[in-house]
Formats: structure tokens, sequence, C-alpha cells
């Protein structure tokens, strides 16, 4: 397959993880050696193709700020698939826990289909809560799905509240539509609430503004909600587990990549 074909599968991927598209993205990438003028096209047409999946535009953006991208891109392709934040959050999680989930967030999941012992009470967005707990009741695991007018009372139930980053600014953070009212609904009740921030998702501030720009977020309809950082009482992430104040949760949330604005215009489709 040509190296364009190729990322043109990619780019229409979806459904799929970040792992598994941030590695073939990065093994595309590096069939482009040949035609090294066509790099700065292709990341721009992936991250357009997949504006909320801030994995790529950090693969991306390092990819076009190294002075060897190709090395870069093949140094980059699996770091995604040992991200350690699954075992950080294994980890920071009670035996045997009630643990709330939105839609179908896999970091979160990948840690708690590997512990065998905690229960999800999955929250739907956008179908994908519901088809989650499908899964795992194939798998004979134990979920719940949750409709939020049962919201405030599960929360009562739960020991964990985790809401995974789709991407996190200097200050705050993308995450699934829904996230932030089951964040509002726990802290009236009491209740923590843990972001789950993977590697490759923290984007230095000119990326995080375009793609917010990009996503039309004044628009009720997005399915999309923008959280404030401070909101959150500890962030796991790939270096272990962050807890504190918000200077600290801030601090938790640095740049993994320069700020490749050429990565903001827009391709020639």
């Amino acid at each position: 397959m040509h190296p364009i074909e190729r990322l043109r599968y990619v780019a229409r991927a979806d459904g799929a993880g970040p792992a598994l598209l941030v590695r073939e993205t990065a093994y595309a990438l590096c069939d482009l050696d040949a035609d090294p003028q066509s790099l700065i096209l292709a990341c721009r047409r992936i991250v357009e193709r997949h504006p909320t999946m801030a994995q790529l535009w950090w693969l991306c953006a390092n990819v076009l700020t190294a002075a060897e991208p190709f090395a870069r891109a093949r140094e980059l392709a699996n770091v995604v698939e040992r991200d350690a934040t699954p075992g950080h959050l294994d980890d920071a999680l009670p035996d045997d826990a009630n643990v709330m989930i939105i839609g179908w967030p896999s970091s979160c999941v990948k840690t708690l289909v590997q512990r065998g012992d905690a229960t999800m009470l999955v929250v739907d967005s956008h179908g994908e809560g519901a088809a989650l707990v499908d899964r795992l009741h194939d798998a004979e695991i134990g979920a719940e799905l949750v409709p939020f007018e049962y919201l405030a009372g599960a929360i009562r139930e739960v020991d964990a509240v985790l809401i995974e980053a789709l991407a996190c600014g200097p200050n705050a953070v993308l995450s699934i539509g829904g996230s932030r009212a089951v964040l509002d609904v726990a802290r009236a009740h009491g209740r923590e609430v843990t972001l789950v921030a993977g590697v490759g998702t923290r984007m230095p501030e000119p990326l995080w503004r375009g793609m917010l720009g990009a996503l039309a977020l004044d628009d009720w309809q997005s399915g999309l909600d923008v959280i404030d950082a401070g909101l959150f009482e500890r962030v796991v992430g790939p270096t272990g587990v962050t807890i504190g104040g918000a200077n600290e949760i801030a601090k938790s949330l640095v740049a993994e990549c320069a700020p490749a604005t050429e990565l903001l215009r827009r391709s020639v489709i």
C-alpha cells in the first residue's frame, strides 16, 4: 500500500483506540521518508480527521519538530501502547471497588478489566457506554449501565469517579459529553473525582487553542465538555498520581510536545 493510501486508511479509522491509531500513524509516516515534502500535509490531514485525539496531535507535533522526524516517529510508535498510566491507576484504586466511568475511556477500562475485582458503573455518552457494557457482559465482567436519571443515586454507591481526558490544555481538560455533569453531581455529594490523563494527552497552549477552535464547542450539541482542571482532586498520568490544589494539578499537565503551529493550517483536500 502506498504511504499516502495507508495514511488515508488510518485517518478514516473510526472506533480504533489511541494506541492502535498512534502506532499505525507512526509507521505510515515512516513510509514517507522517500517523499518528506508530504509529511506536513499528511500530519495535517490526520489531526483534521481525528480532532479530539490528543495522542495523534502529540505524535505529529513531535515528528514535525524533530531533527530526524522519521526516526522520531519510529521511537514514538509504541509509546502510547506502553503507557504506564493504567498501572498507576490500578495502584490508586481500592480493592473490590465500584468505579464510575463515562463512555468508553480506554485507559480506565484497560485498568479495570485487568484488575478483575472492580465493578464498573458506566454512564452512557453517545452510545459508547452502552456498547462498552454489552462488550463487558459478553466477557463476563461486572458492569452496569447508569442512566442519567439514576446518576445521583449511583454516585452515592461508588468508591471512585474517573473522568478520562481526551486532551489537556495548561489549565483545562477536554472530555466526552456528560463528564461535567458527572463531576458536578459527584462534588455535590462529597465524592472526589480523579482525572485520568494518559501519555500524549497534554498539549501546549497554541495547539490546545487550535483544537478547541476547530470543534465548534459553542454548539450545545457538540457532545464534548471542557472542564477547569482545578476541579479535580487528583490526576493519574504516566508518571504517577498528583494530589493537591490547582497549582499542583496544573504542573501535572505540562505539555508533552512542542507547539508545532504548522498543524493548525488547513490542508488542501
